[in-house]
């Protein structure tokens, strides 16, 4: 069927705007052109540095002047890196409003400089080459993944550097998308809000802004992940600093017969009475855990920094309790401490209870229409489409991917970005139900 003639029927058609598949027939979808083009947007960008600030301002406004190129409005960068843009609704059936989201930047070390990106086209199974000379390979039997993958098109970065895929991949797609539905007005779909975010964290000072400029009904956030996986659970967050001050300065010699307190001593006393055994590196799937990431110490004043990860509310109360009665136990063998204090922040919150089972319902379906099996998953962590949840904007991740994230056996599947395209065109070509 030719261009024109599927555009003939869809005007002909009152119920062709609803059809989940008009698109396909509209640009004569052509998957391994697609995929083509996909490794050449990921390998263009993967090569640009995106990890100091120069950096990111860099790409942030390379990436504007492609989005205005391809016709997008409003189109506009902020002095952090983020920018955003949209694409006007083509019909006047009930749409919603959807925005699409990445992140391009990556970790801030030194082998994620320079990066060379080497295509291996048509996966045969067996080990992945990155690099030979430094005997650096991707193991089949540590990454499962490649199991799926026969016959795929794989990026990776050179040896010694950082891919950047987790977020690139998802740049790669909403840029390829944004092309086709631009290049292509007769599709029809609701408003589509972009956003490339700068960085990639709970608390990022990017999100509240990116919210208020996308103003969307949902949104799909592209970082990284497997065929088919939606992310729509997540850890809660929770900080926490206990600040102990003793009075180290008197005469040491003396100390038994003076005022002398030890805020060093109090700090490794509470960190020894968090449990081993609710660290992270001893809990998997859904257990929660304490962890102390910082001890700070000015002069008779140590800080000891740490969080709490838990999935629902009873593990969050009774790891709350834990990190609580190891700091009362502190001061209580410590009654000579010269003041100590606890607090708390919240950092996120699981999404789940907060996702409209309107939003989860029509992803599910977008994916089975492309033949692809929905695998709804949690990650031990925090994650962009939790912060934006948490700020307003219902959010679901979906995959895009990307594999083995800030490592140099990092990785990206063209067939499952291609296949990440599709869901993303079919569930924005779909009406409201």
């Amino acid at each position: 069927m030719n261009q024109y003639y599927a555009l003939l029927l869809c005007v002909l058609t009152p119920l062709c705007a609803a059809a989940q598949t008009d698109w396909k027939a509209l640009t004569r979808h052509d998957k391994q052109a697609v995929k083509t083009a996909l490794v050449q947007r990921l390998t263009r960008y993967a090569g640009q540095e995106t990890q100091s600030p120069k950096g990111k301002t860099a790409f942030a406004k390379s990436l504007a002047k492609e989005l205005k190129r391809i016709g997008a409005q409003n189109v506009r960068t902020d002095k952090n890196g983020l920018v955003t843009a949209e694409i006007a609704s083509s019909s006047s059936q009930s749409f919603p409003s959807t925005a699409l989201v990445a992140y391009f930047g990556a970790p801030a070390v030194p082998s994620a400089l320079n990066v060379k990106p080497q295509v291996h086209a048509k996966y045969k199974g067996g080990d992945v080459a990155v690099s030979k000379d430094k005997n650096l390979y991707i193991r089949e039997q540590e990454n499962t993944q490649l199991l799926e993958a026969r016959g795929h098109d794989l990026v990776t970065a050179s040896g010694g550097t950082l891919l950047g895929a987790d977020g690139k991949a998802g740049v790669s797609v909403i840029l390829m998308l944004a092309d086709i539905l631009l290049g292509h007005p007769a599709i029809a779909h609701g408003p589509v809000k972009l956003a490339f975010l700068p960085a990639y964290g709970p608390e990022n000072a990017a999100y509240a802004p990116a919210v208020k400029a996308l103003a969307a009904d949902r949104a799909y956030v592209l970082d990284g992940s497997n065929l088919g996986e939606i992310t729509d659970e997540n850890f809660s967050g929770k900080a926490f600093f206990a600040v102990f001050n003793g009075k180290r300065d008197v005469d040491e010699g003396n100390a038994m017969y003076s005022d002398f307190s030890d805020n060093l001593l109090m700090a490794s006393d509470f960190h020894a009475l968090l449990p081993r055994h609710r660290r992270p590196e001893t809990t998997a799937l859904r257990r929660g855990f304490i962890w102390v990431n910082a001890l700070e110490t000015q002069g008779n004043q140590t800080t000891v920094s740490g969080e709490i990860r838990a999935f629902d509310e009873a593990e969050m109360a009774e790891l709350t309790a834990v990190v609580e009665q190891a700091f009362r136990t502190v001061k209580n063998i410590n009654p000579k401490n010269a003041g100590a204090e606890l607090t708390w922040r919240e950092q996120f919150q699981n999404s789940k209870n907060a996702l409209p089972a309107a939003l989860l319902s029509s992803a599910e379906k977008a994916l089975r229409a492309e033949d692809i099996q929905p695998k709804f998953v949690f990650k031990r962590g925090a994650n962009t489409a939790a912060a934006l949840t948490a700020l307003g904007l219902p959010s679901l991740g979906v995959f895009s991917g990307a594999f083995n994230p800030a490592s140099e056996t990092e990785y990206a599947d063209a067939d499952v970005m291609e296949a990440s395209l599709r869901a993303l065109l079919t569930a924005l070509s779909t009406r409201a139900e």
